[in-house]
């Protein structure tokens, strides 16, 4: 890159953070991942925080090396406000002793940096050091010299990626762990054809009230597939060249892939269009991420995020969800041949029901049908007892997965005395989920449950409604205590 445009792209990038909110999400981002990402955080890496990923690790690794000092480098800090969350969480974890020393190009964000560490009365432990990662290298610094090397959504702001890496690798040395959280797909953060064409196909469907571009400020009749490093700075320059670098430099002791379709969604764009309130804005979600989870899954689109614990030393086993090996996640970038990943992504984006079982009449799930359940219908068949029981087979592609997931589409009769019901959802009597239907709302709805994968070809789902209810006090001749209306499920 020229230095006369890199310099400009570096202006660009201080100016843009000068104003902007590092950190904010849109309460539809919190959904998704409250709702799926965190589950997978406790399942692969046992955390369920950005934070609580770092702490944990940096406190692993410095119980594995008692005899070295606990020195821990953070590579584009920002404003430091996780930096500052760490070292808070270490001293109340029980690593008393220890430097974090934060590098930063902007001035502007190591000043507000600066000002958190004095008010949280950090300083002997938190440092902030003005530098550009495209040019440092790690002077002075003898190998193994960091316990831990933390890159926190940085990465796809980085030009020298490759440089960057070799000294990373030569301060970690053979005891210490490079962690890192970051954005790996493609380079401006566009989509990709494969998935490019499925979002297309989920934006035919929204109405425009959902098609707001918030980042533009207009309404985006088509989806506009941006690319966010075409007008300046650095964002997304080589994100698509992370993922394929750190798997020929490092060795994975644990890699979560995941994202694509929902980040389109919930992101700064059009995010704040979508309300969590709204089952149906919820509902959307659910779905695109069911979609979305299958087709990684299948490798037909491939993870836009990840966390990574990375080291110099072969691990003994990678932990990764189901089959989203680090490997398995790369995206060949050279592949653009749009013909057949166009085909197939939109015959999956317009028809896709992998796993589909159905409960209208003649559907396959009728004979999954246990206790307290009426007759099949054309729609599927009504819950007719205070419970009933639901077979769920276990499908063959999860069996060597540690958990799966049961996607559920059903409605609910809802009195009219009633605002609301809820059903509470148990696997050998205990409670694994719960779902609540509006009156009013749009039915069916969609919900997801997350249970560990059995042993066995199927498990028992019970189904119990917190408060009973029959058509007959509407004025119905049906005197049946209806409860929720199954359509049907998808097990993945």
């Amino acid at each position: 890159m020229p230095h006369s445009d890199y310099q400009a792209r570096v202006a660009d990038q201080i100016a843009q953070y000068a104003e902007e909110q590092i950190h904010d999400h849109p309460p539809i981002y919190e959904y998704w991942s409250n709702t799926y990402l965190r589950p997978k955080l406790q399942s692969v890496l046992g955390v369920d925080s950005i934070s609580g990923f770092y702490v944990e690790h940096i406190r692993e690794r410095a119980a594995r090396n008692t005899h070295q000092p606990v020195r821990i480098l953070s590579v584009g800090a920002g404003d430091g406000e996780l930096e500052v969350q760490i070292a808070r969480e270490l001293l109340s974890g029980g690593v008393p002793a220890f430097r974090l020393e934060c590098l930063e190009l902007s001035p502007i964000l190591i000043d507000r940096a600066n000002r958190s560490i004095r008010e949280a009365g950090l300083q002997e432990h938190v440092t902030m050091v003005r530098a550009d990662i495209n040019s440092w290298s790690p002077l002075g610094s003898s190998t193994g010299a960091y316990t831990a090397v933390l890159a926190n959504h940085i990465l796809h702001h980085v030009v020298e990626l490759e440089a960057l890496f070799d000294s990373i690798s030569t301060v970690i040395g053979s005891t210490g762990v490079f962690l890192n959280a970051d954005m790996i797909g493609r380079n401006g953060h566009m989509r990709w054809p494969e998935a490019l064409v499925l979002v297309e196909a989920l934006w035919d469907t929204l109405p425009e009230t959902l098609k707001y571009n918030h980042a533009f400020e207009e309404t985006d009749i088509t989806y506009r597939n941006w690319d966010c490093c075409s007008v300046g700075g650095f964002e997304g320059i080589r994100a698509q060249d992370i993922l394929p670098l750190l798997v020929q430099r490092f060795q994975f002791e644990k890699f979560l892939g995941f994202g694509n379709l929902p980040e389109v969604f919930c992101n700064r764009a059009y995010g704040p269009n979508f309300d969590r309130e709204i089952p149906a804005h919820t509902g959307f979600v659910d779905e695109v991420e069911q979609l979305n989870s299958l087709l990684l899954e299948l490798g037909v689109i491939k993870p836009t995020m990840m966390f990574a614990v990375m080291s110099n030393q072969t691990a003994a086993k990678t932990r990764f969800w189901k089959n989203l090996s680090p490997q398995f996640c790369v995206r060949d970038p050279a592949n653009l041949d749009l013909s057949p990943a166009r085909q197939k992504s939109r015959s999956l984006a317009q028809a896709f029901k992998p796993d589909t079982i159905g409960f209208c009449q003649g559907g396959s799930g009728e004979r999954l049908l246990q206790s307290g359940w009426s007759y099949a219908e054309e729609w599927g068949t009504w819950m007719i007892a205070r419970e009933a029981v639901l077979e769920i087979p276990v499908p063959d592609a999860t069996r060597n997965s540690e958990r799966m997931m049961i996607r559920i589409r059903a409605a609910a009769f809802i009195p009219k005395r009633l605002h609301y019901r809820s059903f509470v959802l148990q696997v050998d009597d205990r409670i694994i989920g719960g779902v609540s239907f509006a009156q009013g709302e749009e039915m069916p709805k969609i919900f997801s449950l997350e249970v560990d994968t059995p042993p066995t070809d199927s498990f028992l789902l019970r189904i119990v409604a917190n408060e009973e209810a029959t058509p007959a006090e509407d004025g119905s001749p049906d005197r049946r205590p209806l409860g929720i209306g199954l359509v049907d499920i998808v097990v993945s």
